[in-house]
């Protein structure tokens, strides 16, 4: 099956957006990085990986599948089967999630067979290996087929995943708390962009309570139902759209939305995502997110416009004079992400977050889902819940760095 990169049909979004800009020559990454303004694509950054060339050299799918069955064709693979008359995979109308992340496996050779039987017959269910279930340095051959990105170095990686399909998958809107970088391999993705200042408009889930421990949104983008969802309609004006080709890699600050499409054909992405604080510094303000919110359930509207006046004031220790004890421990430990030793463009994304889901400035902070908000906040106190979240981010830290001695990957 021939597989053009002019021809990746893509259907309308019902509202306009702004493309996302092409970096050229003068392009200062480190200063992106410092006070990343907002998403770019830079071209040709892994022109040189063996995986890029080979894959480069295959005018076909079918081709394509076999460069990747006979190189790398022993590796492991976790991947999802979904529906090609309704690819989405998100929340359905109830708000549940509509598909399980990976829920089979099988080997790369094995996956590439099943894919090929799906292009050949448009009726097939959408195959989808995806980034979380298969890291990049825990498949030796994947990973000398690439090389560490220069301008990456000095970044911490958190994860990195290999992203292969048939095509015509469509992922929930969703973002990440890291950097985020895709590396468009073959194929063509069309990525739907929001800052995370557009939250309110999203009607997003509790705060790190959406899909595989992301901040989710209920909208599904490509077909909102404004009746159910009117605010989405003003996201419009805070859209962004970017389609990547092969050898395109988009870069994303922390915290911003995305919704990922593929054209139809084979393609292959690979992602890295790096912390954007300290790891320990990150996780200690997921940690604070968490308490806060809850605390702020047991204060009333005065009390909290008190705390955030205070905060917009002095964004120091102390907390507002005459509040309860339990306004000032909340301003004291909301306080501690608008100091001046944190990134400037973390302190906005604190205040943010502060804003939508602790005082409440946009309503509701699940609006679409309101009893999840408080059984949300009821599991966050469950010492258990609190265990499982310090042995999930330590697991995390000791898998990444068995892995970057196993192997390279992204990020030097």
């Amino acid at each position: 099956m021939a597989h053009n990169l002019v021809e990746a049909p893509f259907p309308p979004f019902p509202f306009t957006s702004r493309p996302v800009p092409i970096a050229r020559d003068a392009f200062d990454f480190e200063q992106w990085r410092r006070e990343p303004a907002g998403p770019v694509i830079l071209k040709g950054t892994f022109a040189d990986w063996p995986l890029f060339r080979s894959l480069k050299q295959c005018h076909t799918d079918d081709a394509r599948l076999d460069y990747l069955s006979s190189t790398f064709g022993n590796n492991v693979v976790g991947y999802t089967r979904v529906p090609a008359s309704d690819p989405f995979m998100g929340y359905d109308g109830s708000g549940k999630q509509n598909f399980k992340y990976a829920p089979a496996s099988c080997t790369l050779s094995e996956f590439c067979a099943l894919m090929r039987a799906a292009l050949k017959d448009p009726d097939a269910d959408v195959l989808y290996a995806r980034g979380g279930a298969n890291s990049v340095r825990t498949w030796p051959e994947f990973s000398r087929a690439i090389r560490p990105l220069d301008f990456l170095k000095g970044m911490t990686p958190n994860g990195e995943g290999v992203w292969l399909g048939n095509g015509r998958h469509v992922t929930y809107l969703h973002q990440d708390a890291h950097f985020n970088f895709f590396a468009m391999v073959t194929g063509v993705k069309r990525v739907l962009l929001y800052p995370l200042e557009a939250i309110a408009d999203l009607y997003p889930t509790p705060f790190y309570g959406g899909i595989a421990g992301t901040t989710s949104s209920y909208v599904r983008p490509g077909a909102p139902d404004l009746a159910k969802f009117p605010r989405f309609a003003n996201a419009a004006k805070d859209a962004w759209v970017a389609q990547i080709e092969e050898g395109d890699l988009l870069c994303l600050p922390p915290c911003w939305w995305h919704h990922v499409e593929a054209a139809p054909g084979v393609n292959l992405m690979i992602n890295t995502f790096a912390w954007a604080l300290p790891p320990r510094r990150e996780f200690e303000f997921e940690v604070m997110m968490r308490k806060a919110v809850r605390a702020a359930l047991g204060l009333g509207p005065e009390e909290l416009a008190r705390v955030r006046s205070h905060l917009d004031q002095r964004a120091n220790g102390e907390g507002p004079v005459g509040a309860s004890r339990s306004a000032r421990v909340l301003s004291r430990r909301l306080s501690r992400f608008l100091q001046p030793d944190i990134p400037g463009y973390w302190r906005k994304i604190a205040r943010c977050y502060y804003d939508h889901y602790i005082f409440q400035v946009n309503g509701h902070p699940v609006s679409a889902h309101p009893e999840r908000h408080l059984a949300w906040a009821r599991q966050e106190g469950v010492p258990k819940q609190r265990l499982r979240q310090w042995f999930r981010f330590t697991r995390g830290i000791a898998q990444m760095t068995w892995r970057r001695r196993r192997a390279s990957g992204i990020v030097p």
